[in-house]
Parts: structure tokens; sequence; C-alpha cells
């Protein structure tokens, strides 16, 4: 089975993007931070309502650990990740010189 990991599966462009790959035959990893966790598996299962399939798995980006972890669950629960999208912003504008380190967390 084909994964394809969407980090920043939204409301918006990541649920779009989710709903897309998984009408191709892919199984849609969706995710986002754990406090949105009833919102990635409202998603997750909107997918699977759908006919489709997806499986939710919060974690925050910003973490290594975090995201060595995903992609690891990910390959054992589901399959190779075949297609990886990154699609994560808080709609921050900054000139990359300009970013504190601050602001480069919270995006």
């Amino acid at each position: 089975m084909s994964a394809a990991l969407i980090i920043g599966a939204g409301d918006a462009t990541g649920g779009a993007i989710a709903r897309a790959f998984a009408a191709e035959g892919y199984t849609s990893c969706v995710n986002r931070r754990p406090r949105h966790a009833d919102k990635l598996e409202e998603l997750a299962a909107s997918i699977c309502d759908a006919g489709h399939k997806a499986q939710a798995y919060p974690a925050d980006a910003r973490d290594e650990e975090a995201m060595i972890a995903l992609v690891d669950a990910i390959e054992r629960d589901v399959g190779p990740i075949e297609v990886a999208v990154f699609n994560i912003g808080a709609n921050v504008n900054f000139s990359i010189t300009e970013t504190s380190a601050q602001v480069y967390r919270k995006v």
C-alpha cells in the first residue's frame, strides 16, 4: 500500500491535498499538531467516509524526534511513503534575515 504523508493537513489546503491523494488510491497519512488532534481525526474520518483510506498522525513538525517517530509509524502501519507534502505555516510574513528564533519556532 502506498502512503502519502501530508504534514500540515489543516482545514483548507492541506485537507484538500489529503483528499486528492486518497482519491488517487494512496492512504493519506494526515498530520498536524497534537492540539488539533480532534480536527485531524475528523479529516481522516471524512476521507474514509468518502470510500478512501486515511489515518491521522498528530505530531509537532517542529520536533525532529517526533517527525522521525511519525515516519517510522507510517512505514510500519501503512507502508512506504511514496509522497510527502510539507504544508505548514502560520501566516507570518518576515524576511528570513529578520526572523527571530521565536518566530521560527512559531512558524
